[in-house]
């Protein structure tokens, strides 16, 4: 199937906030509670019509990035980013503490065009983030970030989040040089850190 723009996207955040989760939601329509965080990035596409134009979003995932603490700015596939949704768990607030660890890394590494959005995931567990709710509306509001309350488990503003993220890049970055009519409609890649391999040298037996 052809398209009319390619926009890069990543997802980051604190582990275990269910950044996976979300993109597995979205792209196959699926919820795995025991789902495990893996080791590397990832990325998948899907495609969205936004306003009679084919918009192919190239969807990374960080999970398991965390526990090797690399920065945003000194990995190469983060260069070509369009945009970042930094997710947090709205039951846990040392997740929401790390977005500002996020947003400055962010604002350090990219020209103010790149399009941030904040992600409090787990919403269907409304009772217990009450008391996180001044907070948020703090980070949000600081620089008019747009912010979605989703839920993987419940698919709440799951595809409400990515049809946004789709039509505001259209409308930012309407000339895309990464378009290409020739490639597949779904494609995967996984980037294995180098500690990781060293790591599994160490385990052989």
């Amino acid at each position: 199937m052809s398209f009319d723009a390619l926009y890069p996207i990543f997802l980051v955040g604190a582990s275990g906030v269910g950044k996976t989760s979300l993109i597995i939601k979205y792209v196959d329509d699926v919820f795995n509670l025991d789902l495990k965080s893996n080791v590397g990035i990832d990325y998948i596409t899907k495609d969205v019509s936004v306003e009679e134009e084919e918009i192919r979003l190239q969807i990374w995932d960080t999970a398991g990035q965390e526990k090797f603490q690399i920065s945003i700015s000194s990995f190469s596939i983060y260069k070509n980013a369009k945009a970042f949704i930094i997710v947090f768990d709205l039951t846990n607030e040392d997740s929401l503490q790390e977005v500002y660890n996020y947003l400055l890394e962010i604002n350090n590494s990219y020209k103010s065009d790149i399009l941030i959005v904040l992600v409090g995931n787990k919403c269907d567990l409304e009772n217990q983030f009450e008391n996180l709710e001044e907070k948020i509306k703090e980070i949000s509001n600081e620089k008019e970030f747009k912010l979605f309350k989703t839920s993987a488990k419940e698919k709440i503003n799951v595809n409400e989040l990515f049809y946004y993220i789709a039509k505001t890049l259209k409308e930012k970055f309407p000339q895309n040089e990464n378009s290409n009519k020739d490639k597949p409609k779904r494609h995967s890649r996984k980037i294995i850190f180098e500690q990781e391999k060293k790591e599994k040298k160490k385990n052989c037996c």
